[in-house]
């Protein structure tokens, strides 16, 4: 399935884009900056039950453990009691995260310049649901029924880009292509994309009503994105 999106990052008008730019915390490899990843702390199955060798079952009863578990993390222990008699046992074990908003900025510049490039979390991916739901809800962005800037274009399988070409809608007619490369389109394209949906709009008829039923949505999607891409001055992808 290949979806429909905005570029929302080049938009200034976009509340999420800042939030998104926002790196809060980065992976490191387990060996790099042990001292400052956070971690976990656990305690071995062995050391567990070493310490609760007269109750060990009934350990793992009031905790809701069960022989699956090949460890045991600290914070899952119900009982306060049990937490208590395992402290000696407590390991740290380090996952790889350094939280950025923790360091100063020499220190913060040697995390990110040997960081992971791809496992970030940021401002944005720290809201909850009902937050992102409610900024979404009032960014100009938000073309596909006022909640998201992503939409649907259809499945490799759709004659959509077949029947673009035919029409001389050269970006409609590459969305697989584009969407396999990851292209990304300017502004100036969104222009054009307009103008590509705006011709297919009353054409599709001619295609036969099978062909009318199953695009006039993707292309009133198209033209709902291209339209939002032009007023906020931004591109969007096919991915």
């Amino acid at each position: 399935m290949v979806d429909i999106a905005v570029c929302e990052k080049e938009c200034k008008n976009a509340p999420c884009s800042a939030l998104k730019a926002q790196l809060v915390k980065v992976m490191v490899k387990k060996e790099d900056f042990v001292e400052l990843q956070e971690f976990d702390e656990i305690v071995t199955i062995e050391d567990a039950q070493k310490a609760f060798s007269d109750d060990y079952e009934a350990f793992m009863k009031r905790n809701r453990f069960n022989d699956k578990n090949t460890l045991f993390l600290v914070s899952r222990l119900k009982n306060e009691a049990d937490i208590e008699t395992l402290k000696p046992y407590v390991q740290k074990k380090y996952n790889g995260w350094v939280d950025l908003t923790k360091l100063n900025d020499d220190v913060k510049s040697q995390v990110l310049a040997n960081c992971s490039k791809y496992d970030h979390i940021t401002g944005w991916d720290n809201l909850s649901f009902d937050e992102s739901e409610d900024i979404c809800a009032h960014c100009p962005l938000a073309w596909n029924k006022g909640t998201t800037c992503i939409g649907t274009f259809g499945p490799k399988t759709s004659a959509l880009p077949e029947i673009a070409k035919k029409y001389d809608c050269p970006i409609i007619a590459s969305a697989f292509e584009s969407a396999d490369s990851m292209k990304k389109f300017s502004p100036e394209d969104a222009k054009e994309l307009l103008r590509e949906a705006e011709v297919l709009e009353p054409v599709l008829i001619n295609e036969g009503k099978m062909a009318a039923h199953r695009y006039s949505g993707p292309v009133e999607r198209i033209k709902l994105m291209a339209k939002a891409c032009v007023e906020c001055e931004c591109g969007f992808m096919f991915i």
